[in-house]
């Protein structure tokens, strides 16, 4: 064989082993599918997480029930992941300074945000947002459902149910001041039994936060406040408020003697289901690893029993099932609400 030939014969042998290499058989190659390949970044990154404290922000006030069921969810984290899970109350926009804080953080999974449909939803029907709480957040999963959203007034009053309510508001339009916050679950609770009771209100904004709103009422500024019931069970106990109605399908478990509108002839409900989400763009696997304790946390009987004291109840949604159905929400909240009134 010439020197020529034998040239040509090498440079075809080192051709070959270049496509080869190019083709994917180093163990650098992600694994089958888009899952992360063994030993890769991502993978990594998912089994180390989270490495330092997680801040999970509460866009309302200390001491209110997102603040208290976060607490709850964030101790059992924090137990799971032998890691801290600091609870940041951040008032501010009817919620939307917290969501907004959180939505601008970077997607590394060390900032989530726990909120409630009972402002979410409604902020995106009225167009109170100029962003997507579906779209530009990562949705972990849905772990609350509290049912026992109510509306009182005072005892002091003189109105001993709501048939003798609305019988007044009807005879006096406009007189009755009703505690709102627009884009909320008060402003939809207001709305719907203004429509459903042929009612008008003197809607009045006295502040965002539960605490706000209730001072108000106790001052005598406002004389209907709707809210949790676990923000306003001491006065109803005490004799000083009277509970009108509860905004529940039926009558809520440890409440049986509390009326749901439903069976008062008003069609309102709205069960606020409590979520989690991080920023747009975290690690896929950070948020399934997050989805996945959330989910163990649901399944916990000592869970069950702890927010059982607040009459809510464990209420676990996938990311997908979560988006999926507040999405209908959104849907129908804005069948509700008249946009760009």
């Amino acid at each position: 064989m010439n020197k020529s030939s034998l040239l040509k014969k090498m440079g075809i042998v080192l051709i070959m082993a270049s496509l080869l290499a190019g083709c994917g058989g180093n163990s650098g190659t992600p694994a089958k599918g888009n899952a992360p390949a063994k030993g890769s970044a991502t993978a990594q990154k998912a089994t180390k997480w989270p490495t330092k404290p997680v801040t999970i922000v509460v866009p309302w006030n200390a001491g209110g029930d997102t603040d208290i069921y976060c607490r709850l969810i964030a101790k059992r984290l924090s137990d799971k992941f032998k890691q801290s899970f600091v609870v940041v109350d951040m008032n501010g926009g009817s919620g939307i300074v917290g969501a907004k804080t959180v939505m601008a953080a970077k997607p590394d999974g060390y900032n989530a945000l726990f909120n409630h449909t009972g402002t979410s939803a409604i902020q995106q029907a009225t167009k109170t947002v100029d962003f997507s709480y579906i779209d530009n957040f990562e949705t972990c999963a849905t772990v609350v459902q509290d049912n026992t959203y109510v509306m009182v007034v005072k005892k002091s009053a003189g109105w001993k149910d709501l048939k003798e309510f609305v019988a007044y508001a009807k005879a006096n339009p406009g007189k009755v001041r009703y505690s709102q916050v627009y884009g909320t679950i008060t402003h939809y609770v207001g709305a719907r039994l203004e429509d459903t009771a042929g009612i008008k209100f003197n809607m009045l904004d006295v502040g965002a936060g539960t605490s706000e709103r209730l001072a108000a009422f106790m001052g005598d500024q406002v004389d209907v406040l709707a809210a949790n019931y676990l923000n306003v069970r001491d006065y109803v106990e005490k004799g000083d408020f009277l509970v009108l109605g509860v905004c529940a399908e039926k009558r809520v478990p440890g409440l049986d003697k509390v009326p749901t509108f439903k069976e008062q002839g008003y069609d309102i409900t709205y069960p606020k289901s409590y979520e989690v989400k991080f920023p747009k763009g975290t690690d896929k696997a950070i948020v399934e690893k997050m989805t996945g304790a959330l989910k163990e946390i649901t399944q916990d009987p000592t869970f069950k029993k702890e927010i059982e004291k607040y009459y809510a109840e464990p209420f676990y949604r996938d990311a997908e099932q979560t988006v999926k159905e507040d999405s209908a929400l959104i849907d129908t909240m804005k069948k509700i609400f008249v946009i760009n009134k």
